[in-house]
């Protein structure tokens, strides 16, 4: 098992005294967002782990792991940078973290024993969370549909209806080879390598509707992301140790 940070993002939104750095440089008590994530990961025996790194790569070179690096991060988002990762995901099985957020050690650990294709981690009271984020949590959260075996049935549209939302998406997956083959073709095939406005979310949805099982994996416990300032007092307060 390896794992894949992906650490490419400015974090725009942030105000400048948090944008310094790259987000996953911000501090949460005594250690940074990716010192904790890479603990987690070791912690559970995960030792292979790569960074797609992007805006102000320089800051990453202490870290004496594998690195991708996007090359083209101001133009693009999370799913072309984690193509520069190809070489690791057509190989071996691999857990794949948005490099701004934060979660407990269980949500790895449910990855770990997934055997299906392509996992995706996804929070159920996840409008706990939300009403801390946000003055209306329908203005950014969006569909998640799943079956009574887990499969997911839709992903990542707009909607003003809450039934509609039965869990939120954290940006925490696994891909095994297979799926990754599957991800990449639909990319080639109905995406035609158009990166540009191109989220993760968008290819897993295509990939439902072409019937390919997308399974979810349900995580009860604590986590957070940062994408703004109240983000980022948000993620300080669940994570306080």
């Amino acid at each position: 098992m390896r794992a894949i940070i992906l650490v490419a993002g400015r974090g725009s939104r942030l105000p400048r005294n948090l944008s310094k750095k790259p987000k996953s440089f911000i501090k949460i008590g005594s250690k940074t967002i990716l010192e904790r994530q890479i603990d987690n990961f070791q912690t559970l025996g995960i030792n292979k782990i790569s960074l797609v790194t992007g805006y102000k790569s320089e800051f990453f070179k202490r870290y004496k792991i594998k690195k991708f690096h996007n090359h083209n991060w101001k133009h693009t988002n999370m799913v072309y940078s984690l193509t520069k990762a190809n070489s690791w995901l057509k190989k071996h099985n691999c857990i794949v973290s948005y490099g701004d957020i934060l979660y407990e050690k269980n949500a790895i650990k449910s990855l770990i024993k997934s055997k299906n294709l392509i996992t995706i981690t996804y929070d159920k009271n996840w409008k706990k969370l939300w009403k801390k984020r946000f003055v209306n949590p329908l203005s950014d959260a969006e569909t998640f549909k799943i079956s009574k075996n887990n499969k997911i049935l839709e992903i990542g549209k707009k909607t003003n209806n809450i039934n509609e939302i039965q869990g939120q998406y954290m940006g925490l997956m696994k891909f095994k080879p297979q799926g990754w083959k599957i991800f990449k073709k639909c990319l080639e095939k109905d995406f035609k390598r158009n990166f540009n406005n191109l989220y993760l979310t968008d290819v897993f949805q295509k990939l439902i509707e072409k019937k390919i099982f997308v399974q979810g994996c349900k995580y009860q416990g604590k986590w957070a992301e940062v994408d703004s300032k109240n983000d980022y007092l948000v993620m300080k307060k669940i994570f306080k140790k």
